[in-house]
């Protein structure tokens, strides 16, 4: 997926939907569909021109199932600025972990771009 916003998951010592306690040393993203739960991906930032391969360990943000986006190609549903439940969004389609976040030099939500590893 091309030009999509990125946003910094902070969850350091939670847990996510797979199970994974988060921590600043594996890069991991957060994908809005169950579906892509500890499949590979491939982030590449648009600042920086830096290249990443990191696990899906979470869903989201803001959305759980959002297929059409993940697996279909479609923009995501949290750029309307709405979530499904109603939530004001910042337009996030990927939240990234704190160790992909730093390894982008990411600096502030900005555009990713991220594809599937198979």
């Amino acid at each position: 997926m091309t030009n999509i916003l990125a946003t910094r998951e902070g969850r350091i010592g939670q847990k996510t939907a797979s199970g994974y306690i988060v921590d600043p040393f594996v890069p991991f993203v957060a994908l809005p569909d169950e579906g892509a739960l500890r499949m590979v991906v491939r982030l590449t930032s648009h600042a920086t021109g830096r290249s990443l391969l990191a696990l899906v360990l979470d869903v989201g943000p803001w959305n759980t199932h959002d297929a059409t986006y993940v697996f279909g190609g479609e923009r995501p549903q949290a750029e309307s600025g709405v979530d499904l439940f109603g939530r004001t969004t910042n337009h996030a389609g990927i939240d990234l972990g704190e160790y992909a976040w730093k390894f982008l030099k990411m600096t502030d939500n900005a555009p990713i771009d991220w594809e599937f590893v198979r």
